[in-house]
């Protein structure tokens, strides 16, 4: 597709949105799984926090993923490991855990996926300048 005309900018039409907005929601869903249905007990503020702090990541995604090609390209480069550390963490907590304290992971990998969230979206920004710089040295 052509880029879109908007006040005399060139917009891109990426296609990358359409990974980051089902990430997300999977991000969201999996979470929702982990703290109201795996969890032993009913929702309380412990539950409830632990559901805010992960999603938070994801929700930056969303925000990210929300601004042009360059936010799409770092809200994947974010998305996909994010998604990969948290189904690691929930196997080894609920499907083949391997000592009796791999279920204290699920409290551990929210303030990991901070840290996979900064690398994601400096990969997607690094990606994006570069691929910028070949592109603009290959019209010249």
């Amino acid at each position: 597709m052509a880029p879109v005309q908007i006040k005399g900018q060139m917009m891109p039409d990426s296609k990358l949105r359409w990974i980051v907005f089902p990430g997300v929601f999977a991000g969201l869903a999996l979470h929702a799984y982990i703290c109201f249905i795996v969890a032993d007990s009913a929702p309380n503020s412990f539950t409830v926090g632990l559901f805010a702090l992960s999603i938070l990541p994801y929700l930056a995604c969303l925000a990210a993923g929300m601004n042009g090609s360059c936010g799409q390209l770092m809200a994947v480069c974010a998305i996909l490991p994010l998604l990969w550390v948290d189904l690691e963490a929930l196997h080894e907590a609920t499907i083949a855990p391997t000592t009796s304290t791999s279920p204290l992971v699920l409290i551990i990998v929210p303030v990991i996926n901070f840290v996979v969230l900064a690398l994601g979206f400096l990969l997607g920004w690094i990606v994006f300048v570069l691929a910028r710089r070949f592109a603009a040295e290959k019209t010249l």
